[in-house]
């Protein structure tokens, strides 16, 4: 499943144990091509991580939300 394809599902419609291991490039990517502004695309993925439906791989593997909004 790509990540493109599950950013435009509804969240509730994933099942609860589902969670994307992406890059952050990846998500941004993605979410970018469904978003009409830059501030639409910042609050989905800060959503989607949030929500847990995607965990980050790669370099911001282990950054939190917070550090994400400081860089």
């Amino acid at each position: 499943m790509s990540v493109a394809t599950t950013v435009r599902q509804p969240i509730r419609a994933l099942p609860s144990e589902t969670s994307l291991e992406v890059t952050l490039l990846e998500l941004v990517g993605a979410v970018s091509d469904e978003c009409e502004t830059e501030a639409e695309v910042v609050a989905t993925v800060l959503h989607i991580l949030g929500s847990g439906r995607a965990r980050l791989r790669g370099s911001f593997r282990n950054t939190s939300l917070r550090e994400l909004l400081n860089s």
